[in-house]
């Protein structure tokens, strides 16, 4: 015994695995826009560092435009994480 007709039982089907899909690809999703948000912070924290650096000892020229966290480890400066 069939509750619904063939063509809407298709597209609650089709429905149902597009949802399920979703369901998948959306925490990927969420993880890969954390990351790219945390490598920017990052990237901005560098940068903070790194004119502080410069700030404090003139002598040093520090070339970060492109990219900061680069330049801290070329001076064998790493940027802990906080515990």
């Amino acid at each position: 015994m069939r509750i619904f007709r063939p063509e809407v039982e298709s597209i609650l089907k089709a429905l149902a695995a597009i949802a399920l899909i979703a369901l998948v690809l959306a925490p990927f999703a969420w993880g890969y826009e954390q990351r790219r948000q945390a490598r920017a912070w990052q990237s901005v924290a560098c940068a903070y560092r790194v004119r502080e650096l410069a700030q404090r000892a003139p002598i040093i020229r520090v070339d970060a435009a492109a990219d900061p966290c680069g330049a801290l480890h070329r001076l064998g400066l790493v940027l802990e994480p906080p515990r």
